[in-house]
């Protein structure tokens, strides 16, 4: 089992820091590593048959936004352990769920981070992830690209496929030949550097080997 795990942690760094000019692990930009130190989350992490769970916990001030933070994670994290459950009625599936920090300070006007899931049939040939995006206002309630757009006049398909070709030039990522996008992406995050991150999971506008691409559409406004 060791050489597995191994294995997956090899595929997760090539597949999750692919979309990065410095070859970074993290998912794009923004990001960082889960830290103990941080004020505002903790992490709480089990292990439970062929699941292997690190997920935020919220110590935030306020109770109810504490309470939505938590129960939006949970509510996700169950899903997918369902979903893996269901996997390993038919083939013997691992399951990962982890975390990625962006903006998640204390003091922050947004909370921002990513769940990471992933799942790997016993011997696949890599394992497949994907990103859930966490976004929430000083209350709990979720932040949506719908509410970016009213204060972000750039948040177009059109200035978006712009971006996409200027920021994967200038760091050599892949696309398919036919990349354009016709729509936003579900899945964005604010980095804590306060910019919005537009996030293509592999396969949507490029490859595999190009990872997760997350494009930076500027500061946000709220």
């Amino acid at each position: 089992m060791k050489w597995k795990t191994a294995a997956l942690a090899l595929s997760l760094f090539l597949a999750l820091s692919a979309g990065s000019a410095e070859a970074e692990w993290t998912l794009g930009p923004g990001l960082a590593p889960p830290l103990p130190t941080n004020p505002a989350f903790s992490t709480k992490g089990w292990q439970e048959g062929t699941m292997n769970v690190n997920i935020p916990v919220s110590k935030d001030e306020n109770l109810l936004k504490r309470a939505r933070i938590n129960a939006a994670v949970e509510v996700e994290t169950d899903c997918f352990t369902r979903t893996i459950e269901k996997r390993n009625e038919i083939w013997k599936t691992s399951g990962w769920v982890t975390w990625q920090s962006a903006m998640d300070r204390k003091d922050s006007p947004v909370t921002s981070f990513l769940l990471v899931e992933s799942s790997y049939p016993d011997r696949a040939a890599h394992p497949m992830s994907r990103a859930v995006a966490m976004n929430f206002d000083r209350l709990g309630h979720r932040v949506t690209l719908k509410d970016l757009k009213k204060t972000m006049g750039n948040l177009t398909v059109e200035e978006v496929n712009r971006q996409i070709d200027i920021q994967c030039g200038e760091r050599n990522i892949h696309l398919f030949a036919r990349h354009e996008v016709r729509k936003l992406p579900d899945l964005f995050y604010i980095g804590k550097d306060n910019h919005v991150y537009l996030v293509f999971e592999p396969y949507e506008i490029g490859p595999y080997a190009s990872g997760f691409i997350a494009i930076d559409m500027g500061e946000a406004k709220l």
